[in-house]
């Protein structure tokens, strides 16, 4: 499936989009959203300018909004039509996360 999106060349290029982006296949506990909006967060932009070491190209951006269209199989929570807004990943196991500061 071809995508929109905004993608990094090589370190220190700037977002360009292109509506040409090859999707991933969703795997078991993938969730595949409709994007409504989309944010580029200052951990987004240091990685484009290079501050951490990560391969190119790549499409950087986890905050947002959306409609999820499709559930994998191992997904019990979501189904299709559900709202949603993504944000960073917590593990949910780490004292931290256990005291609602995943952060």
């Amino acid at each position: 499936m071809r995508i929109k999106a905004a993608v990094v060349q090589e370190k220190g290029s700037h977002f360009e989009l292109k509506d040409d982006v090859e999707l991933a296949p969703m795997q078991a506990d993938d969730l595949q959203i409709h994007m409504v909006a989309s944010g580029i967060c200052h951990s987004d932009e240091a990685l484009r300018k290079g501050d951490a070491e990560i391969g190119y190209p790549i499409v950087l951006g986890h905050e947002g909004s959306g409609i999820v269209e499709k559930v994998g199989p191992e997904v019990k929570n979501f189904k299709p039509g559900d709202h949603v807004v993504l944000s960073f990943y917590g593990c949910g196991d780490c004292d931290n996360c256990l005291q609602g500061k995943p952060t």
